[in-house]
C-alpha cells in the first residue's frame, strides 16, 4: 500500500508569500555563504543536507491523498490538492485508457470539496468516479457547489460516469482486497475518518475531529478503530494552547495526536491539516514540540512522528 499527500493544508488553500519566499532564499544563502559549493556534485550536496525548512515547502494545497492498494486508486478528500493530484494522473495515466477512481469523503466543508470543479479526469467520458460518504445527501452537495450561481460548469457537465454510494456510518466496505472502514469524528457538520487495511497492513485517516469532553464510548470505539495502525494521519491544525481557546471549532493539536497515538499502539503519526495563517517554520517548530513532548512523556515509545507535506510518499 502507499501514501501520496496532495494537499495538506485545512481551512483554506494557502500559496507561499513573497516573504515567506524571499526568507528562505536568505537563509539559504546564509548558509551558502559557509560551505563550499564549488561543484555541482557539492551543490548538490549542500542542498540535500539543508534543514526541511529550507530545503522544502510544506505545501498550501487543502486535504487530499491518494492511496494505491490492491492495483485500486483511491481518493481521500478533493481540497485543491485534487488539482494537482489529477494533473498528474491526466499526464501520466490516462492515456485514452479508461479509469476506475475510487473517492472516500470525510466531509463537505469547503477545503475537502473544492478541488473537484477542477479535477481533469472527471471530464473525461471513459473515466468512471465513485463517491462514497455517509453523509446521505452528499450528491445534492456537490451539485449546489457547482451550481451556476458558484461556478460556470454543472456537474452533470463534467463527461465521466459517476456513482454515488452511501456508506452505513462505522461500518466495513470491501473494495477487491481493499477493506474501507469508516468511524464517526467529533466535527462540525459530521466528519467521517476512515481506515484503509490491505495485506495486514492499515492506515487511518483522521482529519478534521476534535478530541475533548468525549464519551469513554466513544474514545473506547476510536482506539478499537486505530489500534495498532502503521500510520495515523491526524489532525494537528492547533496548538494546545490554540485548541483550548478554539473549543467546538472541529480541530486537534500534536500533542493530542501523541497522545493519542500511543495509546492505540500505532507506528507513524503524521501530523496533518495545517493552519492556513502558519507559515513552513511556524508548522516545523510544532512538530518540533510534539517530539520533545513525547519523549518527556513516553521515553520509551518507538512511535515515529512526521509532518504531512505535498509529495510526501509513504509505503506500507
Amino acid at each position: 500500500m502507499k501514501v501520496r499527500f496532495w494537499g495538506v493544508r485545512g481551512s483554506l488553500p494557502t500559496p507561499i508569500s513573497n516573504q515567506q519566499y524571499t526568507h528562505k532564499i536568505r537563509n539559504i544563502l546564509e548558509q551558502a555563504s559557509k560551505a563550499d559549493i564549488s561543484t555541482a556534485w557539492r551543490r548538490e550536496k549542500f542542498i540535500q543536507e539543508l534543514p526541511f525548512t529550507e530545503r522544502m515547502l510544506v505545501g498550501g494545497n487543502t486535504a487530499c491523498l491518494e492511496v494505491r492498494a490492491d492495483n485500486k486508486l483511491i481518493i481521500l478528500d478533493m481540497g485543491s490538492g485534487l488539482v494537482k493530484l489529477g494533473n498528474y494522473i491526466n499526464e501520466h495515466e490516462q492515456n485514452g485508457n479508461p479509469l476506475d477512481i475510487h473517492i472516500f469523503m470525510s466531509h463537505t466543508h469547503w477545503d475537502h470539496i473544492v478541488g473537484f470543479p477542477f479535477f481533469k479526469p472527471a471530464f473525461l467520458p471513459q473515466n468512471t468516479i465513485t463517491f462514497y460518504s455517509p453523509h446521505p445527501n452528499f450528491k445534492e452537495r456537490l451539485e449546489y457547489q457547482q451550481d451556476f450561481r458558484f461556478f460556470p460548469i454543472s456537474l452533470n457537465h463534467m463527461a465521466s460516469k459517476k456513482v454515488f454510494i452511501t456508506l452505513e456510518k462505522n461500518s466495513d466496505y470491501k473494495l477487491g482486497d481493499v477493506t474501507i472502514s469508516n468511524i464517526q469524528q467529533y466535527h462540525p457538520g459530521d466528519s467521517f475518518g476512515y481506515k484503509i487495511s490491505h495485506k495486514g497492513k492499515s492506515l487511518v485517516y483522521a482529519t478534521d475531529s476534535e478530541y475533548k469532553n468525549l464519551t469513554d464510548d466513544f474514545i473506547g470505539r476510536h482506539k478499537i478503530f486505530n489500534k495498532d495502525a502503521e500510520l495515523l494521519i491526524f489532525d494537528a491544525q492547533y496548538t494546545i494552547e490554540e485548541a483550548l481557546h478554539k473549543e467546538d471549532w472541529g480541530h486537534s493539536s500534536a500533542m493530542q495526536g501523541v497522545d493519542f497515538a500511543i495509546s492505540c499502539g500505532v507506528k507513524k503519526l503524521a501530523l496533518f491539516h495545517h493552519e492556513p495563517d502558519n507559515d513552513d517554520y511556524k508548522i516545523y517548530s510544532m512538530l518540533r514540540r510534539a517530539i520533545e513532548y513525547k519523549r518527556a512523556n513516553y521515553p520509551n515509545s518507538k512511535l515515529e512522528l512526521m509532518l504531512a507535506h505535498e509529495d510526501l510518499i509513504i509505503n506500507l
